[in-house]
């Protein structure tokens, strides 16, 4: 653009310049020393006048007088007369030929004039006279039309010169008018319109990106100083991108305390000049917003270099996620309230029978693979049935409910598991107890149930409620199933019953 501009608005005009002021110069010294030699000649012509009236006057006196001194010096003054014309025609400035060739007369009749009258030949000196006076004239007709020569030369070269001025004066004012009119509107202005009209674009663009952009972004200087933050900050933090500009460290400041060493370690790590600028370092954190909310951010930064790798400072994206954080935390508590309602009884809470197979499983393999002993509890509520008849479904549902709480509260441990069978049914899933603890925690359940005294007028049993357990404890090997295992232990509580119920059997196998 600017070679371009150069060559084609300002290189004419310069060249014209140079070409007028030289041009000017040459023909004011060429008019100078022409009117210089005209002047010179000129001031010869008018002493030529002098010297010949002078000459003709120092004749007649020497002619009518008889005064040789004068003759003399007529001589002497015709010899200058010689001199001036050969100067004159040496000038080149005049045709001096009809010059000469009178003077020639005028001093031969002169001469003639001066010869006679010596002589004493009155009439002869008269008549050389008469040619005197006729040539001298002549004379003084060639000098009145030397110096109109010189006049109207002079005014050649004023004409000469004045059409040097206009014709370079027009030209400068040719080329101002087409830089005016057209090459600086072409090459500068509209140009500059064209990139003014780009740049308010450009403006325009990034003030939208800017001001419109759902996050927080900001660019923090190589000196620590905010250089641009988007207006965005004040919806997310409730603080403008002024006073975060008027205060640098005012995100370190609202950061959450808990958070702080999470924050100070990134920037440790991240916020250097020599990484990567496609190294991108990415960390989330909670700010504590103006009105004291509690907003999570997502942050992601990138150092920033120019073209020639000079670091310009860091790059920063805030993204609030304080709505996805909460739906995030809702959507992992409703996954948890599935996974409840997936694997929990709805009567009892403790795990459905679904869930008791799956760790059965896991559980037996376990054990298998470590050695270790598993224990499986089958109980039963005795003459739950008759209990129903008797007093309804409803309080046979609080029966399920505080059975459940019992065995709950006597198998606490994590790896244990308590869940409903199936009606009146539980089993309890509890991996490495030795046979000594886990009878004595069935033990525990049962007399537990017993000091309830939830009466059960229907029992066969006794007056209130009561429970049975089987118990069948061993160590898995290669060949035991999860189906053997538990039917050992339906199997010892069938012994149970049939013995009177209320009561604890226990197998090992």
């Amino acid at each position: 653009m600017k070679r371009c501009t150069f060559c084609t608005l300002w290189l004419p005009t310069l060249l014209i310049s140079i070409f007028t002021v030289v041009s000017f110069s040459v023909i004011f010294i060429l008019i100078n020393s022409s009117l210089d030699a005209m002047l010179k000649a000129h001031k010869r012509s008018n002493s030529l006048t002098k010297k010949i009236e002078k000459m003709v006057s120092s004749t007649l006196n020497a002619t009518f007088l008889q005064n040789d001194e004068r003759f003399l010096e007529a001589v002497l003054i015709s010899n200058e007369i010689q001199d001036t014309i050969i100067s004159i025609k040496q000038s080149d400035i005049y045709d001096t030929t009809s010059l000469l060739a009178s003077y020639e007369h005028l001093y031969k009749n002169l001469i003639s004039a001066v010869s006679y009258s010596r002589e004493n030949r009155l009439k002869e000196a008269q008549n050389a006279l008469e040619k005197v006076r006729i040539y001298t004239l002549t004379l003084e007709e060639q000098m009145k039309k030397l110096d109109e020569h010189f006049v109207q030369s002079e005014k050649e070269h004023e004409y000469t010169l004045f059409a040097v001025m206009f014709i370079s004066g027009t030209g400068l004012l040719f080329i101002a008018l087409f830089n005016g009119f057209y090459l600086i509107p072409q090459r500068v202005i509209r140009p500059l319109e064209e990139f003014s009209q780009k740049l308010q674009k450009n403006e325009e663009k990034y003030r939208i990106v800017a001001n419109w952009t759902h996050d927080w972004e900001y660019w923090v200087g190589k000196e620590k100083e905010i250089i641009f933050m988007t207006p965005s900050v004040q919806r997310i933090t409730g603080y403008t991108s002024e006073e975060f500009a008027k205060n640098p460290s005012l995100l370190s400041e609202i950061i959450y305390p808990d958070d702080m060493p999470l924050w100070m370690q990134h920037v440790k790590e991240a916020h250097l000049p020599n990484r990567p600028e496609e190294d991108a370092q990415s960390v989330e954190f909670r700010v504590v917003a103006k009105d004291g909310r509690i907003v999570n951010i997502d942050h992601i930064c990138r150092p920033v270099y120019s073209d020639n790798k000079e670091f310009l400072g860091v790059r920063v994206a805030n993204r609030d996620t304080t709505v996805k954080m909460g739906i995030l935390n809702e959507l992992k508590e409703k996954n948890a309230l599935l996974d409840t309602l997936a694997t929990t009884d709805g009567l009892s809470g403790l795990y459905n029978r679904r869930y008791f197979n799956e760790a059965f499983e896991r559980e037996i393999e376990r054990a298998k693979r470590m050695g270790t002993s598993l224990s499986i509890v089958m109980c039963d509520i005795d003459y739950f049935k008759l209990y129903n008849d008797t007093y309804g479904h409803q309080m046979g549902d609080v029966i399920i409910q505080k059975v459940s709480n019992i065995l709950k509260s006597t198998f606490v441990r994590a790896v244990d598991v308590v869940a409903r069978y199936g009606g009146e049914e539980f089993v309890v899933l509890a991996p490495s107890t030795p046979p000594e603890e886990i009878k004595r925690l069935v033990e525990k359940a049962r007399d537990s149930i017993v000091q309830l005294h939830i009466e059960h007028v229907a029992s066969k049993t006794a007056s209130f409620v009561t429970t049975s357990f089987g118990i069948a404890n061993c160590t898995p090997d290669m060949r035991l199933t999860a189906d053997k295992l538990l039917k050992a232990a339906d199997d010892a509580l069938y012994e149970s019953k049939e013995k009177g119920r209320n009561r604890i059997t226990f197998v090992a196998c």
